[in-house]
Order: C-alpha cells, then structure tokens, then sequence
C-alpha cells in the first residue's frame, strides 16, 4: 500500500482484531482522527473508479514520452483490474479494444506480451470479450 493512511488503517485493524484482543500484551488502541477519516474514504469507495484507472493505464501506455518500465507497469495495472469480468467487459465500452490490439504490434517485445497477456485474461470466461477480439482485422490476421 502506497498510502500512509491506509497502512496506519490496518496496523490498527490488526491490534484490534479479535486474535489480537485475546492477547493481554496488546489492549485495544483508539482511532485517531486521520484514521478515521481514511476508513470513511475506503468505506465510501472514495478514489477513481475501475474505468478511470483503466483509462489512466492506456494513457501511460500511448504516451510516447513516458518511460518503457512505466507504461509497464501501467500494463501490469490494466491486467489486475481485468481480471474482474465485468471490467473485462467494459473494456470495448470504453473504446479500449482497438488500442489494446494495437499494442500487440509494438516495437517493444514486453509491450506486446503484456498487450496478448491482457487480451487472454480479458477473454477467459467472457464469450463476449471472445467474440470482440476474434473479430479483430489485426487478430484475424494472427490466425
């Protein structure tokens, strides 16, 4: 977790749990006030939705100026939250379909595993998701 406040959230969520309290080293701590708000912020799904940190990925990814291991890792991104059926299915609502397959004709040969490693996952389980890459001019051509 990159965020302070989340790691501060679960260290306290740890020593208050119900193994922790039957421990008589560790006594119940109280919630500080930043704690708190951060509970209320992942409690209320506060942050960028799923879309947007999928758009965000494919705007690292076809920036030109951004550095090779970044827009790999932004791939890395786009494949955990894939992953879910329904952002899967999501992907041609956004439009993402045809810059995805277009990442499978990159210069960079970890750029075109990770773009044939998202379409795999994006398919698996989802006949909908299948039907849109097979019908693909630039898979098609694969096969």
């Amino acid at each position: 977790m990159n965020d302070p406040h989340m790691n501060n959230l679960l260290k306290w969520g740890i020593q208050n749990s119900h193994v922790s309290r039957n421990d008589p080293a560790t006594a119940p701590q109280p919630m500080s006030e930043v704690d708190k708000e951060a509970l209320l912020q992942l409690m209320a799904g506060a942050g960028p939705s799923d879309a947007d940190l999928m758009r965000e990925a494919f705007q690292v990814i076809e920036n030109d100026e951004a550095e090779t291991a970044a827009k790999h890792i932004a791939f890395e991104n786009f494949e955990l939250l894939i992953q879910g059926i329904d952002n899967a299915t999501n992907i041609e609502a956004m439009g993402l379909w045809t810059k995805l397959i277009a990442q499978l004709e990159s210069e960079d040969p970890v750029i075109r595993m990770w773009a044939a490693w998202c379409c795999s996952t994006a398919v698996q389980n989802n006949v909908r998701s299948q039907k849109r890459v097979s019908s693909s001019a630039i898979c098609a051509s694969l096969w």
